[in-house]
């Protein structure tokens, strides 16, 4: 890229705009060689996930057909499974917010990923952050035996949407027995975070 002259970003990644736009006039760039934006951070971050890529794909191809489009950032939502074990996570960890200089509040929550008296029901553990001044959700991690894709896709949202915990604290959940809980433990974690709080 750069015996081509096309200039490359902080991550020492292809440095692109919102349209996917090198700084060379007609070549677009996307996927794992280009720097994304952190939707929160506002900062080039290396992303190389596929969800990112076929959006960025999207857009390139649009803008490069003389259409017009924008890919606005990433928060990083990603998730895998470890044998009977999956991990997600989404927007800020602990360590990468205090490297941007955001301060804090955060807790993790142990539950159960459907009503605890059901046959079957597994282990789950979220994690939330939130920005200490605003109280606006900026991360999550989660581990469980099952149903960490669709809580981080949902936690996704929220902190693209910008909510608070209180906010979170409060969303109505979906509930049967051999399926969820009355309390989402995403929820349950938020409460949580707020009555720590209050104890401060």
């Amino acid at each position: 890229a750069q015996k081509a002259g096309i200039a490359l970003g902080e991550t020492r990644l292809i440095k692109v705009n919102m349209r996917m736009e090198t700084n060379v006039k007609d070549v677009y760039a996307c996927g794992d060689c280009v720097e994304s934006i952190h939707l929160i951070t506002k900062r080039p971050v290396v992303c190389q996930l596929g969800t990112a890529a076929v959006r960025q794909a999207k857009v390139a191809g649009t803008n490069a057909a003389g259409g017009y489009a924008i890919f606005p950032g990433v928060l990083g939502a990603a998730v895998t499974r470890l044998f009977d074990t999956e991990i997600g996570t989404v927007g800020l960890t602990e360590f990468s917010a205090q490297r941007a200089g955001i301060e804090t509040i955060s807790v993790a929550f142990s539950g159960k990923t459907r009503a605890q008296y059901y046959p079957g029901a597994l282990p789950i553990r979220v994690k939330l952050i939130a920005e200490k001044e605003t109280e606006k959700l900026i991360g999550a991690q989660i581990i469980a035996g099952e149903g960490v894709a669709q809580r981080i896709n949902a936690l996704s949202f929220a902190i693209l949407k910008g909510m608070t915990i209180r906010e979170l604290a409060k969303a109505e959940t979906c509930y049967a027995p051999p399926v969820a809980e009355t309390w989402d433990p995403m929820v349950l974690a938020a409460q949580t975070l707020i009555r720590r709080l209050k104890r401060k």
